[in-house]
């Protein structure tokens, strides 16, 4: 791997090989020097991003909906309850390492669809937070 790639995203790497996922991605724009990784199995899609150097890890449930992805302070807030909106990159892969099968059994065709509906709550929570003013579609109709 190049040398343009942080030690802990190339030991999660490691990580992720470790746990049966395979690499299905890798790309760099020189540009903004932007870079991804996409790893994955048949279950759930782990993708680390880094956009104009703000990293982000995200999973996907690529079983039933591979194009939806849930950062990493999204999902700690589903398995730990609400904490900080962004976390550094150590602390995403830590999380993830740490909490790997409890998220996976959230993608599991048992809680799958609750998982989904719970997640969503989470974003609209969030998106409150930030945009305090923003109307979400809580106004009646």
């Amino acid at each position: 791997m190049e040398k343009t790639w942080p030690k802990t995203v190339v030991d999660f790497e490691d990580f992720l090989r470790g746990i049966g996922m395979a690499c299905q991605l890798r790309a760099e724009q020189s540009v903004f020097g932007n870079k991804m990784l996409q790893y994955a199995d048949a279950i759930v899609g782990v993708r680390i991003v880094s956009d104009r150097g703000v990293w982000f890890v995200e999973i996907a449930d690529i079983a039933s909906r591979p194009d939806e992805w849930y950062d990493a302070a999204i999902l700690r807030d589903l398995l730990l309850g609400p904490g900080e909106d962004v976390l550094s990159l150590p602390t995403q892969i830590e999380f993830v390492e740490v909490k790997w099968q409890d998220i996976v059994s959230q993608f599991g065709a048992g809680l799958r669809e609750e998982t989904h509906a719970r997640l969503a709550v989470l974003r609209k929570e969030r998106a409150k937070r930030r945009f305090p003013g923003l109307d979400l579609g809580n106004s009646p109709t």
